[in-house]
């Protein structure tokens, strides 16, 4: 089992309080939210149709420190994702662990940390997210990326202006190319009003709104 995702770079970052965790298993990540719902005496929701699983603490377990807010772990079996047609929802299918951080946003996001005991807190990053984290620098992990799944370039624009990113001049390129071909108007409302209202609730939504408008008028 691994932590992944955005748990993982908050933590290179330095931010102790996160409170959403990501975890990935390679093998049954249901199983195993069943057998972490039981220990943690946590409240757990399966979604079978997805092969998901989620538990909710809403209170300190094993004399850890309490926090005011409600920690969430969302775990999964390992997977990739194949695409068959720009903007569709992806065909997910069983896959490795590598194969699971390849189907991610960007390489900040696509690093993991082991949480089995023999290898705990060991760094999994086949792609130099941790490269990229230490020079601030926001990079897709493959040139198709915006046209796969376009909610990634408001993504993009989150996370730039929330740690102060900068980004890669390849990724800059896709996203304005994905842009000039209208991707953003191929996503269904419901995705693109969720990624609106993840960038109102950001620490500095004009700053986001800024940086969007720029990217749309630069040469």
């Amino acid at each position: 089992a691994y932590a992944v995702g955005g748990c993982v770079r908050d933590w290179l970052f330095r931010i102790r309080d996160t409170v959403d965790l990501d975890v990935t298993v390679e093998g049954n990540g249901v199983e195993v939210a069943r057998a972490v719902s039981r220990v943690l005496q946590g409240s757990l929701q399966v979604h079978q149709q997805f092969g998901t699983a989620t538990i909710v603490l809403r209170r300190a377990a094993h004399g850890a420190p309490r926090t005011a807010r409600a920690v969430r772990m969302d775990f999964a079996t390992c997977r990739k994702e194949t695409y068959a047609k720009p903007a569709a929802y992806p065909r997910v299918t069983a896959g490795t662990l590598k194969d699971d951080l390849f189907r991610r946003d960007f390489t900040i996001n696509a690093m993991a940390v082991a949480v089995a005991p023999r290898r705990f807190g060991t760094l999994i990053d086949p792609f130099g997210g941790g490269t990229d984290l230490r020079a601030r620098t926001l990079r897709v992990l493959h040139r198709r990326s915006f046209l796969d799944d376009p909610s990634r370039i408001l993504r993009g624009v989150r996370l730039a202006e929330r740690f102060g990113l900068r980004w890669e001049c390849e990724t800059l390129r896709a996203c304005q190319e994905a842009m000039a071909a209208g991707a953003l108007g191929w996503l269904n409302v419901g995705r693109l009003r969720k990624e609106l209202d993840r960038m109102g609730r950001e620490p500095n939504p004009r700053a986001c709104l800024l940086a969007f408008a720029s990217l749309l008028t630069r040469d």
